[in-house]
């Protein structure tokens, strides 16, 4: 088989994977912002229980944050690595 026919059936591989893959998310840090800037301004206006509150929620949404960008990152290098073998 030629060269340029490997790469095509290689790129057709590529192809028809990407096809029936399932959508990676977008960024949701900007969700994730805006959703903090909720919490304080109802930190701002309760009282210390409620900014005990807001910290704690604030600190799970560090935690959603992180992992959906270590979730996008494992996407890319899988993608990556499946790439260069097909």
């Amino acid at each position: 088989m030629s060269r340029t026919k490997t790469i095509s059936a290689k790129r057709m591989k590529i192809d028809v994977a990407k096809a029936s893959a399932p959508n990676v998310p977008g960024d949701t840090c900007p969700s994730i912002n805006y959703v903090q800037e909720i919490i304080e301004q109802i930190a701002d206006r309760s009282d210390e229980w409620g900014g005990k509150q807001a910290d704690v929620i604030t600190g799970l949404l560090e935690y959603v944050r992180e992992a959906n960008q270590e979730l996008r990152t494992s996407s890319k290098y899988w993608y990556d690595k499946y790439k260069e073998n097909v």
